[in-house]
């Protein structure tokens, strides 16, 4: 109620805060007999709220005098109207202003108050009083050593894993930043928290994330979200967990810290998206190669729009020659600083264009939580031919696409093939899963498909884009996956053949000839036993194995004897060069690693190196690296332990020949059998069994590396022959654990984990392996120790414990900083050990023989942090494809299955995990 002249008026308001208040007044008198005659007695003035919720005076003209019978006229209205709507309640203006304000403090002020003072304890932040900390207008100060994500360094991404404080784009809100606020509370709830610039807040796991940026908060910042107290009042706070606990970010939270950088940088993307458009069409114009498809490393590009001028490159005289200088003079490094800006504009920008066809998919690293790499697609095979192919589709009122399908609903199939390459074409793209984000071709294929009479009420898959083609083309590549042209094999990229020739043509005798070294220089290991541990399917064998018993004190020598490539480019001995100059490296490198899928394996490198390099061959004089280090067994009152003795580490150049024919399964045999019918190499293998043993638990105990127990590697495809010899006969196995895996697997990780710290001592560049914990909050944190604390009493974790832990672990990533290994275990990790399978061993040894003959390195710093990101995009495009693969043809296997018994169905073994069909 307020008192305005001689008048009071009531204000009458429903229950919660959002509603518009209105004003009434009552006057008590003599009942009107007409509307004419009471307004003639009284004209009535009424005013509006203002917006800063003070009220303006209302004048209102009444016979009515005493502040009594005003005072009286109240009572009696309030009395007969209460209840007669339940969700209005008649409030006086003094006492709705009262609660407002109420409210006000207890949702916003309270909340702020107590972040400012109990959650950001630091002596340098600002100094402001407690009713100015919202809307405030403050700067942090450097003293408070939080980082500026205006710019930030790539190297960055790789030193600390998604944290509070870092800026992400997120699948629910990919146009504009966010920032990660609160980390996993449990197994149960793996979701990270993120606040919108708004202040919104959303909960994600950390695959629903685009693209990072690092960010650390301001020194002394514990926290940021809170949970709400209760006040009596409705909550404004979001749900998370629990339907009765809200969480809320205090407005001074947000202002100061969590909306101002990402508003900033969003703000300046959206400005700069225009011009970074139109500089990566320019860039894509010089970049494209018409061969086929390539990845570009995502930093090199976003550098390239930093550093491009428009004026210059749109010269119409000097255009194309400053474009052409500014690509071969660029190069990035881990040290060149990258805007925030332009990082999250060139994002944007790429998914535009993706439906043009300039760019293909956006390769995101789930370690780094980051674009890493982006394909460049050839211009004229698919920029220009998809837009005359769209073109011609969408004629006439789709008048092609009509005869198509009248074509297939007719099953004309020869016809089709003659008349309707471009179609085909396009629709084994799509089931091979090359458009991105292009809804043109999405919609056509849909138009095809609803008006196909047997898929018209299918969902519309690549699978039943398969399908068509397998019609079409009854003897079309049986697994789409392969023409994928992120996969790059050859037959899906002109480019990749042109390569494979190149292999082809290698002349391995001129390879020996210029780059023997002198045999003098290599130590002669005679007749060693050197026991080359793999399956009968074996496409390279690269390492192997040796053991030396000392016979006293319990000491052993260990060798690693690794097969050794590089000694065949004259990297390896032209001291004058630096980086790669020989043309098969570089396809080595474009490659990076052997592709490895169940119906095709693609070498890294030309098949005549691998052959001339492999171990194994009995007799065979082989050059090695090998890597030597004495171990010590002590026995203990509770068993045996290991001590390495690192100071008698050594890398040497060798010479192999006496080479045990042995598999794993011959291992594990020989090790089973009684030793009256003993090998004459069992002795041997028991020894490098049993250290392999104590090397693992040094790892586990020591170290708190994490070991994966049974069920882990379960239902791996392998494609058998048919009868007409073709790859299409699905099986499954498991990988278990045996003795002889165990051997290699450990003598492997010992030659790596001494080699990486054998390389930080002497400051050689490499490239490293680097697995770094995520950070959680306490009770995930607890659960993640438990898993440690489990594994050092010898309980592996099984696959039920994975699948609960899966999402608080992170991924491995390759990296030119000595970084630790924290799953393995290690210090350092620094991989030798398949330089015919890995690139990143490949150049690690590389680095060897120059270390070792005392020459500069091949590689610099510069140049290993640049080769890091296609090694790494490379790794993670043949993880996804190997994935993609092993789930298109186990879900085969189960249509067929399907096909064959339509009336049983799939279900999951509680116990074991595995798969089961039941009536």
């Amino acid at each position: 109620m307020i008192p305005r002249g001689n008048t009071h008026a009531l204000l009458i308001a429903r229950s919660f805060h959002s509603y518009k208040p209105c004003f009434r007044v009552i006057i008590r008198g003599k009942r009107q007999r007409s509307k004419t005659k009471q307004q003639g007695k009284a004209q009535e003035d009424y005013t509006q709220l203002l917006d800063n919720g003070k009220v303006s005076e209302v004048t209102v003209n009444s016979s009515i005098k005493s502040a009594k019978d005003i005072e009286s006229i109240n009572k009696d209205f309030l009395h007969r109207t209460k209840g007669l709507e339940p969700n209005i309640e008649l409030k006086q203006l003094s006492q709705i202003k009262e609660e407002f304000q109420q409210r006000y403090r207890d949702r916003y002020i309270k909340p702020s108050e107590t972040w400012y003072t109990n959650s950001w304890r630091s002596l340098a932040k600002p100094k402001i009083s407690s009713h100015n900390l919202i809307n405030s207008n403050i700067q942090l100060d450097a003293q408070l050593k939080f980082s500026n994500p205006l710019e930030f360094q790539p190297v960055q991404l790789m030193e600390r894993p998604l944290n509070v404080g870092d800026l992400v784009l997120l699948k629910v809100r990919p146009n504009e930043l966010a920032m990660c606020v609160s980390l996993p509370s449990s197994t149960m709830d793996p979701r990270y928290t993120f606040v919108a610039i708004d202040g919104t807040m959303c909960f994600a796991t950390k695959n629903r994330i685009l693209l990072r940026i690092p960010h650390r908060l301001p020194v002394g910042v514990n926290s940021l979200i809170q949970p709400e107290e209760r006040y009596g009042h409705l909550p404004i706070g979001t749900i998370k967990n629990f339907s009765n606990q809200t969480n809320i970010l205090p407005i001074a939270a947000r202002q100061i810290i969590t909306s101002r950088y990402p508003a900033h940088i969003s703000k300046l993307a959206w400005r700069d998206l225009p011009f970074t458009t139109k500089k990566l069409q320019l860039l894509h114009r010089s970049l494209q190669d018409y061969r086929g498809p390539w990845q570009i490393p995502f930093f090199t590009l976003v550098g390239l729009v930093q550093r491009l001028d428009l004026n210059e490159a749109l010269d119409d005289k000097y255009g194309a020659t400053y474009l052409a200088n500014l690509l071969d003079t660029h190069q990035t490094a881990d040290n060149v600083p990258i805007s925030s800006a332009t990082f999250v504009s060139t994002y944007w920008a790429i998914m535009q264009q993706q439906e043009s066809n300039f760019w293909g998919e956006i390769h995101l690293n789930t370690a780094l939580l980051s674009p890493i790499s982006v394909t460049v697609i050839p211009l004229k095979s698919r920029h220009l031919y998809y837009e005359q192919v769209v073109g011609k589709l969408e004629a006439d009122d789709y008048n092609e696409i009509n005869r198509f399908v009248k074509l297939v609903n007719e099953r004309k199939y020869r016809d089709i093939s003659t008349l309707y390459p471009s179609v085909i074409q396009m629709l084994k793209d799509f089931a091979a899963g090359n458009f991105h984000n292009n809804g043109i071709i999405v919609t056509l294929v849909s138009k095809i498909f609803r008006k196909i009479e047997r898929y018209k009420d299918c969902d519309i898959t690549r699978d039943i884009c398969q399908d068509l083609i397998n019609e079409i083309l009854p003897n079309s590549m049986s697994n789409p996956l392969l023409l994928n042209m992120d996969l790059a094999l050859p037959a899906s990229s002109k480019l990749v053949r042109s390569q494979q020739k190149l292999y082809d043509l290698t002349n391995i005798e001129d390879l020996q000839r210029k780059n023997s070294d002198n045999s003098s220089e290599r130590y002669d290991f005679g007749d060693l036993k050197v026991f080359c541990i793999d399956s009968e399917t074996a496409h390279e064998i690269d390492d192997g194995v040796s053991i030396e018993n000392h016979g006293t004190d319990g000491l052993y020598t260990l060798h690693i004897h690794i097969a050794d490539p590089a000694s065949m480019f004259p990297e390896s001995t032209n001291y004058d060069s630096e980086g790669i100059i020989t043309d098969i490296l570089n396809v080595a490198l474009e490659r990076s690693f052997t592709t490895y899928l169940p119906d095709v394996v693609v070498p890294m490198l030309p098949k005549s190196i691998c052959n001339l390099s492999d171990l194994g061959k009995q007799g065979q004089r082989t050059k090695t690296i090998s890597f030597s280090v004495d171990v010590k067994v002590m026995s203990k009152g509770d068993g045996e332990s290991l001590e390495i003795m690192f100071d008698s580490f050594k890398i040497r150049k060798g010479i192999v020949s006496n080479f045990p024919k042995v598999t794993y399964d011959d291992v594990d045999r020989i090790l089973n059998t009684p030793n009256d019918e003993a090998s004459p190499v069992k002795k041997d293998l028991e020894s490098l069994s049993m250290v392999s043993n104590l090397l693992r638990d040094r790892r586990i105990k020591k170290n708190n590396a994490v070991i994966f127990g049974e069920g882990f590697n379960k239902g791996l495809v392998t494609l058998n022959a048919n009868e007409e010899g073709e790859l299409t006969e699905i099986s499954f196995s498991d990988q278990v654990e045996t003795l002889s895996a165990v051997l290699v697997s450990e003598m492997m990780i010992l030659a790596n984990t001494l080699t990486g710290k054998y390389f930080a001592d002497n400051k050689i560049c490499g490239v490293f392996r680097c697995y770094k914990q995520l950070p959680l909050d306490i009770i995930a944190q607890e659960q993640y120790d438990s898993m440690i604390t489990s594994t050092k009493k010898g309980l592996f974790p099984q696959l039920k414990d994975i699948v609960k832990l899966s999402s608080l672990l992170n991924s491995s990533f390759y990296t030119g900083r000595p970084f630790r290994h924290e799953m393995i275990g290690a210090k350092q990790y620094l991989t030798v050990t398949s330089p015919l399978r890995r690139f990143p061993d490949l150049i690690n040894h590389l680095q060897i023989h120059r270390h070792l003959q005392k020459k500069p390195l091949c590689f610099s710093q510069v140049q290993i942090d640049r080769l890091i990101w296609p090694i790494q995009s490379r790794a993670d495009i043949l993880k996804r494809a190997g994935r993609n693969s092993s789930t298109y043809w186990t879900l085969n296997y189960l249509k067929k299955i399907e096909e064959v018994r339509p009336r049983k169905d799939l279900r999951c073994n509680d116990n074991s995990g595995a798969a089961e069909w039941v009536c």
